[in-house]
């Protein structure tokens, strides 16, 4: 639903650009892009939401199965960590995306990708919006392949 309100809304956009582009209305053409610039960022965010609450119940998950282990060896390292605690026991979020995505796995891995837009996440949360569009059809089909590779 959100991918196709997002087309619908950028084609909008980009129809009244392209009309400004005709009629070489410059003004005009940079007030479009910026709208382009800002929905794609808002929908970015928006879309970084999904991935993150995925991310928070995946970690919930993990560490309910680990803590029910009759196995210590298993246990003793989560029961520290209560899922059922909005913040998930304080855990940053680099913490809780590390308990259900290897770390360790380089460059272009889902936790390097998601440590990125994160970054990116934070940049645009925080005000700075981007000089330049996001490519929201790539950047949710990642999403939903990090999502995939998400393990408890």
């Amino acid at each position: 639903f959100i991918r196709s309100l997002y087309s619908q809304i950028d084609a909008e956009f980009e129809a009244a650009r392209i009309e400004a582009t005709g009629r070489r209305d410059v003004h005009a053409v940079e007030r479009i892009e910026r709208k382009q610039r800002v929905n794609d960022q808002a929908y970015f965010v928006l879309c970084w939401g999904q991935l993150e609450t995925a991310i928070d119940e995946k970690c919930r998950s993990a560490i309910r199965a680990r803590r029910s282990s009759g196995n210590w060896a298993v246990r003793r390292g989560w029961d520290i960590y209560n899922p059922e605690d909005d913040r998930l026991s304080g855990l940053r979020f680099e913490e809780r995306t590390a308990l259900v995505l290897d770390r360790s796995s380089g460059p272009g891995s889902p936790w390097a990708k998601v440590m990125s837009h994160y970054s990116l996440r934070n940049q645009i949360a925080h005000g700075t919006l981007l000089a330049q569009r996001i490519d929201l059809d790539a950047v949710m089909q990642e999403f939903f392949q990090i999502q995939g590779e998400l393990k408890e």
